[in-house]
């Protein structure tokens, strides 16, 4: 019911395979389309291709890691054994496999407790960030972590998760977010995911 809530918020304000998404939008990308290192610390945030946001203090900042250009981690609430854990992708201006596939692909990577369609209990919803557009999708099941990854990683069921996948439409093309972990813990960090991308703002030429 939290997530339906945090859905809510941003209709009235008007948005693994980890390795496997990277993997999968880099392949056949020409030079001319790869991922500019567009990677910058704003006073006060972070600037990635074009759209800068400020991440909660209270998110421990990782750093970018390859194809990751931001990575964050939220110490597990009570009752959760595991962190949450935010991502962000860049691909390029023309690349990334555009906002329906990756919203589908982030679908796909879960599970739901009665084995239906996840796609059919998705949440989704639309907002815009200083005249951005965004989408986002959410839902709750078992993830299917590191499933798909072409170098041959294993997939590791985690039951009792929550994901949520925002991209936001950037001047210098899509940025996308993945939020994943134990229910209660992605749901505190959602929140704050939340009023993250609906304050981003586009990067001043």
């Amino acid at each position: 019911m939290v997530g339906t809530a945090v859905l809510s918020l941003f209709a009235i304000a008007g948005c693994g395979g980890d390795d496997k998404e990277v993997r999968r939008n880099a392949l056949g990308s020409s030079a001319a389309d790869a991922p500019s290192d567009s990677h910058a610390n704003a006073p006060g945030g972070t600037t990635l291709a074009g759209v800068s946001f400020t991440a909660p203090a209270q998110w421990q900042d990782l750093g970018a890691n390859g194809m990751r250009k931001a990575q964050y981690r939220l110490a597990p609430v009570a009752g959760d054994a595991a962190p949450g854990e935010v991502n962000i992708f860049y691909f390029g201006p023309a690349s990334g496999g555009g906002v329906e596939a990756n919203l589908n692909r982030w679908i796909g990577q879960m599970v739901l407790p009665d084995g239906s369609d996840p796609a059919a209990g998705a949440d989704r919803a639309t907002f815009t960030a200083n005249g951005m557009p965004g989408h986002i999708v959410s839902l709750n099941g078992t993830y299917k972590s590191g499933g798909g990854r072409p170098m041959g990683g294993t997939t590791t069921l985690l039951a009792g998760y929550r994901l949520v996948g925002v991209v936001i439409e950037g001047p210098e093309g899509s940025l996308f977010f993945k939020l994943t972990g134990p229910l209660a813990t992605a749901q505190a960090m959602e929140r704050d995911l939340v009023v993250m991308v609906k304050e981003a703002r586009a990067r001043n030429p």
